[in-house]
């Protein structure tokens, strides 16, 4: 079953969402639906505009490459039931927008804000909150299957011409703002645009067009992580070998467990440790007798 862009953001929206996000938002359920109906069109427009310019699908799959995707929704009634994660879906959008429209997003949601009624920041949260499940999307599709600007551009590219006329009249000075008279999908044959003009499968699975340079990143991506994970242990490894060895507390050189490092400071010279050492060895002191230190002379005996 083909799913479309612009299809699967919209179906994000219910009727409970929309109720759910007016209350939140503290707007009429109306007026958010419809700042949803011109915002959902706009950013994908806008998404595809952004892979058309020079540069600008590098940049995108370059921004995807850093995020994490884990926690990101897949879809918008996981979050419009909490204030709190809505917030902080929004948020974790914001980046994504930003990276999208560049300096000209103010403008995009006031335009938005005008047409539908809902004030600004209502119009951004909306923005925020679709482009964070679109984001997801991507993001996912990136770094579990390796998307490349050329797989992006194609993907986006053909369904340019329906987000350009999915745009509400109203909201024709955003399309020149954008420039979407320039979203145009390329005709030909279907084994030509096989996946271009949607992306078949599951949102977590989709279908989005393959390339070489994808299989190399994947490649990649794998031999790195394994390298990483070795090298980790290594470190892991040295580090409890040095943890495990005995040193002392004046110089940190290495010692055997069993001794007792003690300085010369310590050592006992009284009159009586002398006399018992001369006793049970020999002279404690030089001998002018040839011999080790502590040979009797034998020529000395003892009475």
């Amino acid at each position: 079953m083909a799913v479309h862009l612009l299809s699967y953001l919209n179906d994000q929206f219910t009727p409970g969402v929309i109720d759910q996000l007016s209350t939140e938002l503290n707007e009429t359920p109306a007026s958010t639906l419809k700042a949803v109906k011109g915002s959902l069109p706009i950013l994908l427009g806008a998404l595809t505009r952004r892979v058309q310019a020079t540069g600008g699908a590098t940049s995108v799959v370059n921004f995807l490459d850093k995020g994490d995707y884990g926690t990101t929704p897949l879809d918008v009634s996981q979050v419009t039931d909490s204030q709190q994660k809505s917030t902080d879906t929004a948020n974790a959008g914001r980046a994504f927008l930003d990276e999208v429209f560049d300096d000209k997003l103010d403008r995009t949601t006031e335009l938005i804000s005008t047409y539908s009624g809902v004030k600004p920041a209502s119009s951004l949260t909306i923005m925020e909150l679709a482009g964070s499940i679109m984001m997801g999307v991507l993001g996912r599709q990136d770094q579990e299957k390796g998307l490349t600007a050329h797989s992006l551009t194609t993907l986006l590219a053909g369904q340019a011409a329906e987000f350009r006329t999915a745009v509400p009249s109203g909201l024709d000075a955003a399309g020149s703002l954008l420039g979407f008279d320039d979203l145009v999908t390329k005709t030909g044959p279907t084994t030509q645009v096989q996946g271009e003009d949607n992306f078949s499968g599951t949102v977590i699975n989709p279908n989005i067009p393959k390339s070489d340079e994808g299989d190399r990143r994947r490649e990649n991506v794998r031999w790195l992580r394994w390298a990483m994970i070795a090298i980790a242990v290594l470190i892991a490894a040295l580090l409890i070998q040095k943890c495990s060895e005995n040193q002392n507390g004046v110089d940190g050189i290495s010692t055997d467990s069993t001794s007792r490092v003690e300085s010369n400071a310590v050592e006992d010279t009284s009159a009586s440790t002398k006399q018992s050492i001369d006793d049970a060895h020999g002279q404690s002191s030089d001998s002018p007798t040839p011999g080790a230190l502590g040979t009797r002379d034998s020529s000395e005996v003892k009475p």
